[in-house]
């Protein structure tokens, strides 16, 4: 009886040991199936989180050349409206800006022919004075340089040759010590954290991605 208590015992205990070990084996798969699983989806979510990301700066790029800072202004004068544009969109100090002044007519149309003057001030002090003179196309481009950075107002004097007189409005625009296009600064900015998504993904992988045992 004993010898059959024993053998029993012995065969009870190796069966018991061999499910021990088909369940810890089984528990070790079901990890590593796990940690492949949340490893692929937290990749699959940085690759998609890429393009989404790269796409906002370039909307943000897109919407600034559409629309330029600083310097673009728009008033109605009497019968008119006056726009006020540069380029580069932003001036710089000591760099060549073109001032571009749109007249329009009540209809939104270019001005045939019109006359304007046109002074430029600084700190409350007229650093500049162009006398009026004729223009045509509803356009003046005048090429300035301005030496100084900060906020400049710009005076412009549009004789009315429907009514007559001179109607005047005054325009701030900034100038800076040194500007990049904001294009230009989104375009770096977007490269450099997609690159740094991609060394994310390239180190996550190499520390948290189960290593293959080898056989």
């Amino acid at each position: 009886m004993s010898v059959l208590f024993s053998l029993s015992k012995s065969d009870t205990f190796e069966i018991t040991g061999m499910t021990h070990f088909h369940v810890r084996d089984l528990a070790n798969r079901g990890n590593v199936i796990y940690q492949n699983i949340s490893c692929y989806l937290m990749k699959k979510r940085f690759y998609l989180f890429l393009p989404i990301y790269l796409s906002f700066f370039i909307g943000l790029g897109v919407y600034e050349i559409m629309h330029p800072p600083f310097s673009t202004d728009s008033a109605r004068i009497g019968d008119y409206e006056v726009k006020v544009e540069t380029t580069p969109p932003v001036p710089e100090v000591e760099k060549d800006t073109i001032v571009h002044l749109i007249v329009l007519d009540q209809n939104g149309n270019p001005v045939d022919n019109f006359r304007m003057g046109l002074q430029i001030y600084y700190n409350d002090n007229m650093i500049s004075s162009f006398p009026a003179a004729d223009h045509n196309a509803g356009k003046w481009d005048l090429d300035y340089t301005f030496k100084e950075p900060g906020n400049h107002v710009i005076r412009v004097d549009l004789v009315d040759f429907k009514n007559g007189g001179m109607l005047s409005y005054t325009f701030n625009m900034g100038v800076l010590n040194f500007y990049m296009n904001l294009f230009t600064y989104l375009v770096i900015a977007g490269l450099a954290g997609a690159a740094g998504i991609l060394i994310a993904i390239i180190l996550f992988q190499k520390n948290i991605w189960p290593k293959k045992s080898k056989t």
